[in-house]
């Protein structure tokens, strides 16, 4: 389990203003900063005024990202009194993502590496080969190998 929400999608700086405006007013969502982020290949946020709920986006602009949207599993999931299929990111991808994350902070979150070594205590099922091919693209295997240790993996 993790914090927050985090979504990847394909987006592009075009698709900016309908977004923010299919949000609907109880959102705060800028378009001009989500398509100064999308352009700069980076996360921008919505946030649900009255619950506070903050979404963070990424927009999918690597290979990883790609094969996030692909790989996700369709699940139906209620949000905001409204139930929808959503796609959702494998355990597998999610770790990565999150290793990458906690790399890309200077290796210091302790929110990050908690969020790491929660998804290996509670998926213990998971594909390690895909794992392993994916840190050495990512360039984190040594973080993969330092948390399998520490999680007795």
């Amino acid at each position: 389990m993790t914090y927050g929400i985090d979504i990847v999608a394909a987006i592009d700086a075009r698709q900016a203003e309908r977004f923010a405006r299919e949000l609907g007013p109880e959102w705060y969502a800028d378009a001009e900063q989500m398509r100064s982020a999308i352009a700069a290949r980076r996360a921008f946020n919505a946030i649900h005024i009255s619950l506070g709920i903050k979404v963070d986006v990424f927009p999918a602009t690597e290979d990883f990202h790609l094969c996030q949207l692909e790989r996700g599993a369709r699940v139906t999931l209620e949000f905001l009194d409204d139930p929808a299929e959503y796609p959702v990111a494998t355990a597998e991808d999610i770790l990565l993502a999150k290793l990458q994350w906690y790399r890309a902070g200077g290796e210091i979150s302790e929110r990050q590496w908690t969020d790491i070594m929660g998804i290996l205590a509670m998926n213990l099922a998971l594909d390690l080969d895909y794992v392993r091919l994916w840190a050495a693209r990512l360039r984190v295997e040594d973080l993969l190998a330092r948390a399998l240790t520490e999680a007795g993996a």
